[in-house]
């Protein structure tokens, strides 16, 4: 059997995801804010969504979360500032983290219900902006799980779904850099040139981190040793 039969990617994806990213990076220069290139941001999310429940149908942690994704990239294209799709967001990580064994799902737990606890505590007090606080508990939770998928690939050096869940998860940090740069911009503390050249680089690296970690499933692992 191939190793593409192995790693469960049929020959027409790596086709259409090409088809859908070169799309993505020609409208990002010529027409970065048209509808065009929003709503083929939000299919090829989608479509991301499809191959995991098509490839990988037992893995529901995997599909809670790019299901998750697909909700938070729809509130953030109608709202790219939105505090509900940062918290969505945050709700993606903590699926790949109870997926791929941050710690036990009792510790995961635990952390959530802390999160929530001081996010709402901060919602009263109004110490931090919320949109900084979820941020902050959503960059936290994500350098979680880039730790848990270099645990995983290092400890399986030869294993590509490894491979796959390290280098999506850097590419999804190095696209969130992009974002944060494109707020301050929006802000005004770094200049407005910024702005657009940090949103068409975090697309650059988002798409690919999505495509990646949709092949990352851990699920897989145990369908190989099947075979």
């Amino acid at each position: 059997m191939s190793r593409e039969n192995r790693l469960g990617i049929a020959p027409i994806w790596p086709i259409i995801w090409a088809v859908i990213y070169l799309a993505i990076l020609i409208l990002g220069i010529i027409a970065p804010t048209g509808d065009l290139i929003t709503t083929i941001k939000l299919g090829g999310i989608c479509l991301c969504l499809l191959y995991v429940i098509l490839t990988f149908p037992h893995d529901y942690l995997l599909i809670l979360a790019m299901l998750a994704t697909s909700v938070s990239d729809i509130i953030l294209a109608l709202n790219n500032t939105s505090t509900a799709g940062i918290i969505t967001f945050f709700a993606v990580q903590i699926f790949h983290l109870l997926r791929l064994g941050w710690a036990n799902a009792r510790a995961i737990i635990i952390y959530l219900i802390a999160a929530i606890a001081l996010l709402f505590l901060n919602y009263f007090l109004g110490i931090f902006p919320m949109l900084y606080a979820v941020c902050a508990f959503y960059a936290t939770t994500l350098i979680l799980n880039l730790y848990s998928a270099w645990s995983w690939f290092h400890a399986s050096p030869k294993n590509l779904h490894a491979a796959s869940a390290l280098l999506g998860f850097t590419l999804f940090l190095c696209c969130d850099l992009c974002v944060g740069i494109s707020y301050l911009a929006l802000i005004e503390v770094l200049p407005v040139f910024c702005y657009g050249l940090a949103n068409f680089f975090a697309w650059f690296f988002y798409y690919p981190s999505q495509i990646l970690v949709s092949n990352s499933s851990k699920c897989a692992i145990i369908e190989d040793k099947g075979r």
